[in-house]
């Protein structure tokens, strides 16, 4: 039989003020999710209880304390919060029930709403006001916090927004320091994996090396053992396209050629941004550089767009000193650079430790054909993990471990 890859080390529940211990018998399932899309952690428990029926008081907003651990002794410890109840079954003196978590800064957030200025006389760099004024002076997280600096101040006034609003307002407007120009792209991604928040540039996510602690050369069309030399590697026995190179939606998004024409009423300067992806490919911080511009590129012609955009902004309501003077090619600049670093995705499943965390760069080597496990497929290359879901079934005894892998490269997937 197969040594389980998964241990409890504690799973406690505060029922009515008093905090209730549920061990590995009572627990039938737990499944624990990090997306790069969402701002924090959320996880799902199945419990049941035939002792002492406290599950029967449980309503919502109760305290959660999870700690999980692999056989290696990776461990998970997640302060959680109640906050839906679902599938309550009482039947012959036991009761179960399902439990959806989220963090008490996810509950702290939805009750924030917030209406001040941000950056005072020149402003701050983006990064420093997400960190400092944000998430620890407005939402008061104890979470540790990873942020890169905006070479952009940043000055403005929040309309009532809650603060995970106001950092993805954030998010579309700040460039990253040390670069200008096609080297400073702007768009920045923020979410929480195990280790607390990021608030990172999609270049500089682009821009990491294999930064996973577990294997990072995830081996597809392998069986486990079939390698002699397994360092480093993981054998994935099949990946599942989930999407790739939707032509039709990067043309209506206006992802390949566009212009945005923008006017001030501040000034009434009026200014068109005109886009296009032959000189914005090769010059953006990509996953796979050295990957080739894709053929279909060379179909898209310069002066046909195929999405043209038309914006009004009063900068004089949320900007002031130096700020910048391209708010506008700003903010369309990123929607499009968000477009390019999730321009495809594939799902991996394996029955894997916790090693792995959101925001991490793995290899994928698809072998060209069963004769050639040697010759790489189009479709290799890094990818960064952009979402894991884990699940643990008691009846299976086994973590399983669900994973989005996303790359801005073209391939077969």
């Amino acid at each position: 039989m197969k040594k389980s890859n998964f241990k409890l080390k504690q799973f406690k529940i505060e029922v009515a003020g008093k905090p209730r211990q549920f061990d590995i018998n009572q627990v039938l399932s737990i499944k624990y999710i990090e997306d790069i899309k969402s701002a924090c952690i959320r996880m799902e428990a199945q419990i049941t209880d035939s002792a002492t029926h406290v599950l029967g008081a449980v309503e919502g907003m109760e305290p959660v304390i999870i700690e999980m651990a692999d056989e290696d002794g990776n461990a998970i410890t997640n302060n959680m919060v109640v906050y839906d109840v679902q599938d309550r079954l009482i039947k012959e003196g036991k009761s179960k029930i399902t439990l959806l978590l989220c963090t008490p800064d996810l509950i702290n957030n939805t009750s924030i709403k917030v209406s001040k200025r941000f950056g005072t006389g020149e402003g701050i760099d983006i990064g420093t006001m997400v960190e400092k004024d944000i998430l620890k002076g407005t939402l008061g997280t104890t979470e540790n916090i990873d942020f890169e600096e905006s070479m952009n101040k940043f000055s403005f006034i929040s309309c009532y927004w809650t603060p995970f609003t106001i950092i993805k307002w954030l998010a579309a407007r700040a460039i990253p320091k040390g670069g200008s120009g096609t080297n400073a792209t702007a768009g920045y991604a923020f979410f929480q994996n195990k280790f607390g928040y990021k608030f990172w540039s999609y270049d500089k996510l682009a821009g990491q090396g294999l930064t996973t602690t577990g294997p990072n050369k995830f081996m597809v069309g392998y069986a486990e053992g079939e390698l002699e030399d397994m360092k480093d590697k993981l054998a994935i026995d099949e990946v599942k396209i989930v999407s790739s190179n939707d032509i039709l939606m990067g043309m209506n998004y206006g992802g390949y050629m566009s212009t945005v024409m923008t006017l001030d009423l501040m000034d009434m300067k009026y200014e068109e941004h005109p886009f296009n992806i032959n000189k914005y490919y090769s010059a953006v911080g990509r996953l796979n550089p050295q990957s080739p511009v894709p053929k279909y590129f060379s179909e898209i012609k310069e002066e046909s767009y195929s999405r043209i955009m038309t914006k009004l902004f009063d900068t004089a309501l949320f900007t002031e000193g130096t700020f910048t003077q391209d708010t506008t090619k700003i903010t369309s600049q990123a929607a499009l650079r968000e477009k390019l670093f999730y321009n495809k995705a594939v799902e991996v499943n394996f029955i894997g430790k916790l090693d792995y965390t959101v925001g991490e760069v793995v290899e994928l080597f698809s072998p060209s054909g069963e004769k050639e496990k040697q010759k790489r497929d189009k479709s290799s290359g890094k990818y960064i993990i952009g979402r894991i879901e884990r699940e643990f079934i008691s009846r299976n005894d086994q973590m399983t471990t669900k994973m989005l892998l996303y790359t801005d490269s073209p391939g077969n997937y």
